[in-house]
């Protein structure tokens, strides 16, 4: 009875260990999310709410964000995104080269 229990017991840590191994598999086969990288203006920016609008390649959108991401941001400025769909991950300004 003792072969059999430890016999049992050495069967499920076995189907368990690789069931742990498929899982960490398929969630290494899930597509990374695709970032979209533009340059443009900043047409409005609305912190409370968590939207900006930007205007790049001759079109405006409206994109859903954080509003620590808007901090520093305003109208008029020229800026580089990075955005997943409608939802802005990252943003910087673009400096005016220096004049000498």
């Amino acid at each position: 009875m003792k072969k059999l229990a430890i016999l049992m017991s050495v069967v499920m840590l076995v189907t368990l260990t690789a069931g742990a191994c498929l899982a960490k598999e398929k969630k290494a086969a899930q597509p990374a999310v695709k970032l979209e990288a533009l340059s443009g203006e900043v047409v409005k920016v609305d912190a409370q709410a968590g939207t900006i609008v930007v205007k790049a390649q001759d079109k405006e959108q409206t994109l859903k964000a954080e509003p620590k991401l808007l901090e520093g941001i305003a109208a008029g400025q020229k800026v580089n995104i990075e955005m997943t769909g409608d939802m802005l991950k990252s943003i910087k300004k673009v400096e005016a080269p220096a004049v000498k």
